[in-house]
C-alpha cells in the first residue's frame, strides 16, 4: 500500500497523464490458454481506451476483442489508461512484454502479425545456424575432436506463456558431457494449455517426455500416452523439472544395463580361435561375473558394447558364475570387438 501511495504521489508531482480518447495501446503482462475461453491475455492499458469489438495486434498474434474482464472478475465494455484487463479474442498466444496496439484495419493488423511470426521463425533459424557455427568453431579449436551428440526429446505444455518461455530456455541451456559425448535437450514443441491427443501424437514420433507444468492432460491424451508407452510428467515447480531432466541426461550420457551391478572384469588378452571366434581372456577384479547377466564393455569412458555373454569358461570348463580373483574366458553375443584393457561390467537381472 505504501508503494502504491508513493507511485500515485510521484505521478501527481510529475503530472503524468494519458489520453483516454485515442486508440488503446498497452503491454501484455501474461498470456494463457483457458478451456472455454481460448487465449486470454492479461494486458495493462497504458494510453487510450480499449473497447469490446476493437481490432488489435499483440506480438505475432492478432484478433478482435471478444470480452474484457477486470481485476475483480467482472465483465466490462471498456478499459482506460493504467487499467489491467484480461482480453480474449486472440488467434495466438503473445509473449509477456509484447506491445498491445489497437488499429482500424483488421486485414492490415493480421498481415503485420503474420510478418512478425515469419521474422520470429527466421530469427530462430538464424540462432540455430549461429549455434551450429559456434559448435564447429569449438571443434576446430579443440583439434577437430567431434563429440557424439545425444538428445533428450521433450514436449512442453504449461499454464501461461511466461512459464513456457522460461522452461524452454532453461531446458535448452542444460548440457551434460564427458570426453566423447555431449547430451542436450531437444524441445519438440512448447505451448500453453492442457496436454491433448495431438501433443501425444507429436511426442510419440520421438518417444519424447511430455512435461505438463500446472496443467492437466485430457482423458484421450492419457489413454493414447498409455498405449504408446509415453510418460507425462506433472509439475508445479520449475526446479523439480530441471533436477529430473539433469538426472535423465546423465542416464543418457552413461546408460546402465537393466539390473544390479554385481561384478567387474578386465580384458587381459584376446584369443582368435578359428571357427569359434574371438574369446576375451579376462581377470575378475570385483564381485561376480554371471553368464545369465547383462554386460557392458567400457573402453576408457566410452561404452563399446551392451548385451549378453554366449560363453563363460574357467580354464576349459563352462561355468555359470566366476568370482573375483579368478581368470576366465568370455565370448559376447554378436560382437568380437574387444581389446586388451577393456573393462567388462556385469549386471544381475
Amino acid at each position: 500500500d505504501q508503494l502504491l501511495e508513493k507511485v500515485l504521489l510521484q505521478s501527481e508531482i510529475l503530472e503524468l497523464q494519458a489520453n483516454p480518447e485515442r486508440m488503446a495501446q498497452g503491454v501484455v503482462i501474461e498470456a494463457k490458454m483457458e478451456k472455454g475461453r481460448g487465449v486470454v491475455a492479461t494486458t495493462l492499458i497504458q494510453r487510450g481506451t480499449l473497447r469490446v469489438g476493437d481490432f488489435f495486434i499483440a506480438g505475432a498474434a492478432s484478433g478482435k476483442v471478444r470480452t474484457l474482464v477486470n481485476d475483480k472478475g467482472e465483465r466490462v465494455q471498456e478499459a482506460g489508461p493504467s487499467t489491467p484487463i484480461q482480453v480474449t479474442g486472440l488467434d495466438g498466444v503473445p509473449a509477456a512484454g509484447d506491445l498491445f496496439i489497437v488499429g482500424d484495419d483488421e486485414g492490415t493488423l493480421r498481415n503485420l502479425a503474420e510478418a512478425r511470426s515469419k521474422l520470429a521463425r527466421e530469427k530462430s533459424s538464424a540462432a540455430f545456424q549461429a549455434d551450429l557455427k559456434q559448435s564447429l568453431t569449438d571443434m576446430l579449436a579443440s583439434g577437430g575432436a567431434l563429440k557424439e551428440i545425444r538428445e533428450v526429446p521433450v514436449l512442453i505444455k504449461a499454464d501461461v506463456q511466461g512459464s513456457v518461455e522460461a522452461l524452454t530456455t532453461s531446458l535448452r541451456e542444460l548440457v551434460a558431457e564427458d570426453e566423447i559425448t555431449q547430451v542436450k535437450v531437444k524441445v519438440l514443441q512448447s505451448s500453453v494449455g492442457e496436454v491433448t491427443k495431438s501433443d501425444v501424437a507429436i511426442a510419440g514420433v520421438s518417444k519424447a517426455w511430455i512435461l505438463a507444468f500446472n496443467v492437466a492432460a485430457n482423458f484421450q491424451a492419457q489413454e493414447d500416452a498409455r498405449e504408446k508407452g509415453l510418460e507425462i510428467g506433472y509439475y508445479s515447480i520449475v526446479y523439480d523439472i530441471l533436477e529430473e531432466m539433469e538426472s535423465r541426461m546423465q542416464e543418457v550420457l552413461s546408460p546402465t544395463p537393466d539390473g544390479e551391478l554385481v561384478g567387474k572384469a578386465e580384458v587381459k588378452m584376446v584369443f582368435d580361435i578359428g571357427k569359434v571366434g574371438k574369446i576375451a581372456g579376462c581377470g575378475v577384479v570385483d564381485g561376480d561375473i554371471l553368464k545369465a547377466g547383462n554386460v557392458r564393455v567400457l573402453r576408457g569412458p566410452r561404452i563399446v558394447y551392451e548385451g549378453q555373454l554366449t560363453t563363460l569358461k574357467h580354464v576349459k570348463e563352462d561355468v555359470t558364475k566366476i568370482s573375483a580373483g579368478s581368470d576366465c574366458g568370455m565370448a559376447f553375443e554378436e560382437w568380437e570387438g574387444m581389446e586388451e584393457g577393456d573393462v567388462v561390467e556385469c549386471y544381475k537381472i
